[in-house]
């Protein structure tokens, strides 16, 4: 059972939307999915609502360690995907973070 998960969000140009889903259908979530740890990297696309995000990924991991392994790379990540993943960790590192109260 996965008990950790990473979300990305972002929103691609139109000029840019083929080329992104060929390139996450065809290699990111491949080599996402071979890293040992790795459950499941599903992707959905907006289709109604306000928000500004186009997309949503959501990546599950085995624990809290297998993810933090993937973060780190620790020579487990191939290259291409080891440079996606450093872009992905700087975006979210930089996104506000909000919380709602209950």
């Amino acid at each position: 059972m996965a008990v950790t998960i990473f979300v990305v969000r972002a929103t691609i140009t139109k000029d840019r939307e083929a080329a992104f889903n060929k390139w996450y259908n065809e290699e990111h979530a491949p080599q996402v999915l071979q890293f040992n740890g790795a459950v499941s990297a599903r992707r959905y696309k907006k289709i109604l609502g306000e928000d500004k995000f186009q997309y949503m990924a959501v990546y599950e991991f085995a624990s809290e360690a297998a993810f933090k392994r993937f973060q780190d790379g620790n020579g487990e990540v191939p290259g291409a995907l080891r440079q996606a993943v450093e872009r992905i960790v700087a975006s979210a590192r930089r996104a506000p973070r909000t919380t709602r109260g209950a």
